[in-house]
């Protein structure tokens, strides 16, 4: 009989120990995989708890479901099985609504059509013209001198892929 009694007792400490036992998560942004701070995180629709700085936040060690929510990111409900000890978030901005693809009408055609034509006719036109044309921010700018080289030498290397041909 004391012997029952030793049993029931460690029995109902390990119920009692595992019931307050809690775990830690941690949750990221998914495109980043920064911390995201101040996500509501609600076990069993019952008192919500927020990640900190560092995207931390503690939770029960045994529960059904849990809620992730946050402004900027998308809602999550998962089940305990789900849950990992990383709990990556999706940005809203990111989540496109359903796009369809329909044929292009002729008006907006010609419309586009016009619009880049206009647009080549005043690129043309801003161009420099005549030997004493210059500018003179592009002699100091190194990164524009840079960029023409590489410009140069990728046309190059282009018009030898086409004479390869």
């Amino acid at each position: 009989m004391p012997h029952r009694r030793v049993l029931l007792t460690i029995a109902l400490a390990a119920v009692a120990a595992l019931a307050t036992a809690q775990r830690q998560i941690v949750v990221l942004d998914m495109d980043t995989d920064l911390p995201v701070r101040d996500v509501s995180v609600r076990v069993d629709s019952g008192k919500a708890s927020k990640t900190d700085y560092l995207g931390r936040v503690t939770i029960p060690l045994l529960f059904d479901s849990i809620m992730f929510s946050h402004v900027r990111y998308e809602r999550e409900l998962l089940r305990h099985q789900e849950l990992t000890d990383t709990m990556y978030l999706l940005p809203i901005e990111h989540m496109l609504p359903e796009v369809r693809v329909t044929e292009l009408n002729p008006q907006l055609k010609g419309l586009i059509s016009g619009w880049a034509l206009a647009g080549a006719m005043m690129g043309a036109a801003e161009a420099p013209r005549g030997v004493a044309s210059f500018d003179f921010a592009s002699m100091l700018d190194r990164r524009g001198r840079r960029d023409k080289k590489h410009l140069e030498r990728a046309k190059k290397i282009l018009e030898e892929w086409d004479k390869a041909e």
